[in-house]
């Protein structure tokens, strides 16, 4: 399997909007330029693992959370970003959450047995 270079791209792209940065301001704490932030963004070029590790650093994301969709242990990966979604809402809100939660993950199965 290779990598997907859109897809860690546009992972790259919203976990750097989520902080709050510009490409500019990622450009610069890694010591790249603007445009090439935008090339990796759109997936139309690799990076180098040190630039890659540069990037996960500044954006203060694990690489494994930046890699999500690619490796195996998505598992582990989704429990974090449902935590981090989650640490904004309010405890009826959790649980309101929680109930459309277990009303898809039954409908799945529900589905698949068909």
């Amino acid at each position: 399997m290779s990598l997907n270079y859109k897809v860690l791209g546009k992972r790259i792209r919203e976990v750097r909007k989520r902080n709050g940065l510009s490409q500019a301001t990622l450009a610069e704490q890694v010591d790249k330029t603007p445009s090439y932030i935008s090339y990796i963004e759109s997936g139309i070029k690799s990076m180098s693992l040190d630039t890659f590790v540069l990037i996960s650093n500044a954006l203060d994301a694990s690489p494994d959370r930046l890699l999500m969709e690619q490796v195996t242990s998505t598992k582990r990966c989704a429990s974090e970003e449902m935590t981090r979604l989650l640490s904004d809402c309010t405890p009826n809100e959790i649980l309101i959450l929680l109930d459309v939660l277990k009303s898809l993950k039954t409908s799945l199965k529900e589905h698949r047995r068909q």
